[in-house]
């Protein structure tokens, strides 16, 4: 009997023996590597005496933080206005600014903040200057340099700005949450910063390709790698706003507005969207979805700009 035990015993251990062979000899299935978790967008601007000075500062995500600079005459479209640059765009709420930047890069930018060059100055020099070149330089020269290098050297001073100043909420009155924007800036200290490629297409106008957005916003900031689909918005209501409404609603969702101005007639109650045939009714009741409101139609032949138009009616309202 002693022996029996002794005997399984034995076999035991041999099969637990060649059940571990087995497991070292098949390798463990590559366990999926999770997604960055995207950052949180910032609209940061400086209105100086020569013009505005743009970029987006994105910090809180999984990848580290990382700012890119607009060039001044980038071209986008402000939804509800019309086309822009982004210079132009110091005339504009700080709202309504994050929105058309937003709509241009297909990612939602949840805040925003403008300063006044003087301001920046004063916070610079508060830091006991930034370094830019490997000197330590007052808050007017990094300024003059801002101002005077393009965007390459706006992206330098941005970059050392982040590294150098300590932000406070008091610091910036002319932000959506003063609070907020203190601590993504904060978080942004070591930013990586790069100018957004674009391409001259007339004198002092630049246009950036879709593709280098899309690819660009994946890789600084941890988005994910998705189409961002072109849709026409026209305002049939008659309500000032209601451009900036739908945009609101529609990029955070993956739409990007390529043509914001009046429909041919005002007064009409409902919301349309129209799509060019039945294959695309889908597309068009994502787009009602994200709106909220609305009624799909199928009414072709396409705009040649979007495969989805919007007609706003007075079911959405700002």
């Amino acid at each position: 009997m002693r022996r029996g035990w002794l005997s399984l015993g034995a076999a035991l251990v041999v099969l637990a023996a060649a059940v571990a062979a087995v497991r070292l000899a098949r390798p463990e299935p590559a366990r999926p590597t999770p997604a960055p978790e995207p950052a949180r967008l910032l609209l940061f601007l400086v209105r100086t005496e020569e013009g505005l000075l743009a970029a987006v500062v994105g910090s809180g995500g999984s990848l580290p933080p990382a700012g890119l600079v607009l060039p001044s005459g980038l071209a986008l479209v402000v939804p509800g206005q019309g086309d822009a640059t982004v210079g132009e765009l110091g005339i504009l709420e700080g709202r309504t600014a994050a929105t058309a930047v937003s709509n241009l890069l297909g990612v939602w930018i949840a805040h925003h903040a403008t300063l006044d060059a003087a301001r920046l100055v004063e916070l610079i020099d508060r830091a006991g200057g930034v370094s830019l070149g490997g000197r330590t330089v007052t808050g007017e020269e990094a300024l003059r340099q801002a101002r005077s290098a393009g965007a390459e050297g706006w992206a330098a001073v941005l970059g050392a700005v982040l590294e150098g100043v300590a932000w406070a909420p008091t610091d910036l009155p002319d932000a959506d949450s003063p609070t907020a924007v203190a601590e993504a800036l904060n978080a942004a200290r070591g930013a990586r910063v790069m100018v957004l490629p674009a391409e001259e297409v007339a004198a002092g106008i630049s246009r950036a390709d879709p593709e280098v957005l899309r690819s660009t916003v994946t890789a600084l900031w941890g988005f994910p790698d998705r189409e961002v689909v072109p849709v026409v918005v026209l305002n049939g209501s008659g309500h000032p706003g209601v451009g900036e409404v739908a945009a609101e609603r529609l990029v955070p969702d993956g739409f990007r507005v390529v043509l914001s101005e009046n429909a041919a007639r005002f007064g009409q109650e409902v919301t349309t969207i129209v799509v060019p045939d039945e294959g695309l009714r889908t597309l068009g009741e994502r787009v009602r979805d994200s709106l909220g409101v609305g009624e799909v139609r199928v009414a072709g032949p396409a705009s040649g700009m979007a495969d989805v138009t919007v007609v706003v009616g007075e079911d959405l309202t700002p």
